[in-house]
């Protein structure tokens, strides 16, 4: 009966240092870069696809990149980062992405914190080189209970 004790606990010892070091390792792995990634693949009506995210936070922001790859071997990709500085209140993002037909489109927006809301300036290039811009204003008035919100610019952005 003592030696059935003994064993069962020396195997829960064992079981319970080999979790507690893969956690660790799996930690210190994560700890390195500091990232996370997400992969799927599904399969649809035109064939099977995937999409692999990687993300990583920095000092003042994140970067993301993602491409999805379809069943004839196209890519697609989109590359973003952020950045926010909450001193001045401020947060852009600018994103680069190629579709599968290797046309790629690019996307800057520049928020910055008013009194009453935020302003933010978003410009966007196509394929074909035509620049769309707006501005967007949003304000709100504590004592009304109402915001208001004003976009300005051609084509939507």
């Amino acid at each position: 009966m003592f030696y059935v004790k003994l064993t069962r606990l020396a195997v829960v010892a064992t079981v319970s240092a080999t979790l507690l070091f893969a956690g660790a390792m799996m930690a210190e792995a994560r700890a390195d870069n500091g990232g996370k990634h997400k992969a799927h693949t599904a399969q649809g009506v035109n064939g099977s696809w995937s999409r692999s995210t990687t993300g990583q936070r920095t000092a003042n922001g994140h970067t993301r990149s993602t491409t999805a790859t379809r069943n004839d071997g196209k890519t697609a990709t989109r590359d973003t980062t952020v950045v926010n500085d909450r001193a001045a209140g401020t947060r852009s993002v600018d994103a680069t992405t190629t579709g599968f037909n290797g046309r790629t489109t690019t996307y800057s927006s520049d928020a910055q914190r008013t009194e009453a809301g935020h302003t933010r300036d978003v410009t966007r290039t196509l394929p074909s080189g035509q620049v769309n811009s707006r501005t967007v204003d949003f304000a709100c008035d504590k004592d009304a209970r109402s915001c208001t919100k004003s976009v300005t610019g051609q084509n939507g952005g």
